[in-house]
C-alpha cells in the first residue's frame, strides 16, 4: 500500500486572497499532481490536509477539480481555515462519504487502511476546534476500525516548536483527541497541514505529520514566537509505504519549483 499525503495547495481562480501565497499556486499544484502521475508506483490514495483551496468560492473548487482530475486514484481532502464547507461540500460529495450535514468529517477506507477525515474549522478564524460531536463519533469509530488508520486533520493538535504556529494551530478538543489516541493500540498515523513547512513528530503515543505547501513555505523558526521568513526551494510530500510485514516507512517526495522573485534576498 502507498499512501500519498499533500496539503494547502491554496488554488484560487482569480488573485490570492493569502498575502503569501504565490500568484502562480494552481500551476505549483499542477505540478505536483504531474509528480504524483510520474510515480513508478502509483499510490492507493491521495490524502490532502486542508487549505485546498484559498479562498473557498465556487470557482476555486472548480478549478481544484480540474487540476486533481488527472488523478486516477480516489483523492480525500479535509478543510482547513481557508476553506469554505458549503462549496467544499459541493465538490467532493461524490466522492468523500461525508458523515454530517454541518462538519465535513468522513470515514472511508482504501487498499486496507482506513481513513478517518476531522473538521477544525472555525469560519473566520485562522485557528482551529473539534467540538463535541465530532470527537464522539471518532471515538465510536475508533472503537471497531480493524488495520492501519489514517487520521486527517488540518490544524496540528501537538507542538511544532514555534510560538506562532502553535497560537494558531488547534486550540479546541485537543486534550481529549490526545486520549483517544494514547487508547487506541492499533497503529495509527496523525497527518495534519497548516503550518507550511513538513516535518514528522510523535503524539499521543502514533506518529504524526505535517505536510508542506507548494503555495508557499516557511522557513526554519524553532523555538520562537515570531513568524518565521517564507523561504524558497523544492516542495517536500510525503509517501507512505506499508509493506508485507505490516511496518511502513515514510519517504519523502520533493518537486522543483521555479523561484520566487518576490521573497528578498
Amino acid at each position: 500500500m502507498l499512501i500519498a499525503h499533500l496539503s494547502d495547495l491554496h488554488i484560487s481562480a482569480g488573485a490570492p486572497e493569502t498575502a503569501p501565497v504565490r500568484l502562480d499556486a494552481p500551476q505549483m499544484a499542477a505540478r505536483v499532481v504531474a509528480d504524483l502521475l510520474a510515480l513508478p508506483q502509483a499510490p492507493d490514495a491521495v490524502l490532502i490536509t486542508g487549505d485546498v483551496a484559498d479562498g473557498g468560492s465556487d470557482a476555486d473548487y472548480a478549478l481544484v477539480r480540474d487540476i486533481l482530475a488527472p488523478l486516477p486514484m480516489p483523492v480525500f481532502v479535509v478543510p482547513g481555515n481557508h476553506d469554505k464547507r458549503g462549496p467544499m461540500r459541493a465538490a467532493f460529495d461524490s466522492t468523500i462519504p461525508y458523515a454530517a450535514p454541518d462538519t465535513l468529517h468522513f470515514e472511508a477506507e482504501v487498499a486496507g487502511a482506513h481513513l478517518l477525515g476531522l473538521d477544525s474549522l472555525i469560519p473566520g478564524r485562522v485557528e482551529g476546534a473539534l467540538d463535541t460531536a465530532q470527537l464522539d463519533w471518532l471515538e465510536a469509530r475508533l472503537a471497531v476500525v480493524q488495520g492501519p488508520v489514517f487520521l486527517l486533520l488540518h490544524h496540528p493538535p501537538f507542538p511544532t516548536g514555534n510560538a506562532h504556529w502553535d497560537a494558531s494551530a488547534l486550540r479546541q478538543g485537543g486534550a481529549r483527541l490526545a486520549a483517544l489516541l494514547e487508547a487506541h493500540r492499533t497503529p495509527l498515523r496523525l497527518l495534519c497541514g497548516h503550518v507550511h513547512q513538513a516535518f514528522h513528530s510523535q503524539w499521543a503515543g502514533h506518529y504524526a505529520a505535517v505536510g508542506g505547501s507548494p503555495a508557499f513555505q516557511y522557513g526554519f523558526g524553532f523555538d520562537g514566537t515570531e513568524e518565521p521568513p517564507l523561504s524558497d526551494g523544492p516542495y517536500a510530500y510525503w509517501l507512505h509505504h506499508r509493506r508485507a510485514d505490516g511496518s511502513f516507512g515514510v519517504h519523502p517526495r520533493q518537486v522543483s519549483l521555479p523561484p520566487r522573485g518576490d521573497l528578498a534576498p
